[in-house]
C-alpha cells in the first residue's frame, strides 16, 4: 500500500517523514520521549512504494547519523532534530 502524496519526493525525505508521522501520535500516548515501535524494513518498504535495498541503505545512514537506533524489529528515534532536517532538505 502506498501513501498518497509519496511519489514525487525523495526516498530519504519521504522515509524520515514516515518516521516522524509515526513516532509522534506513539510519544503522546507513551507519555515519554518517542518509545521504540516495532515496524520492519518490509513494511516501510511496502507503505511507501520504495525497494528494499533503498530503504536499508537510507534506514544505515539514519542510525550512522545517530538519528535512529535499530534493534531487531524494533526503531527508536534518537534524533527529532536529525529527522526534521532530512525532511527539509
Amino acid at each position: 500500500m502506498l501513501l498518497p502524496g509519496t511519489g514525487s519526493i525523495p526516498a530519504e525525505e519521504r522515509v524520515a517523514a514516515f518516521l516522524l508521522k509515526v513516532s509522534e501520535p506513539l510519544a503522546k500516548l507513551a507519555h515519554s520521549a518517542y518509545p521504540p515501535f516495532r515496524i520492519t524494513r518490509e513494511e516501510i518498504a511496502s507503505l511507501l512504494g520504495i525497494d528494499m535495498d533503498t530503504i536499508s541503505r537510507i534506514l544505515s545512514k539514519f542510525q550512522k547519523d545517530a538519528m535512529i537506533e535499530i534493534e531487531g524489529e524494533h526503531l527508536s528515534i534518537v534524533s527529532i532534530e536529525g529527522l526534521r532536517a532530512a525532511v527539509a532538505r
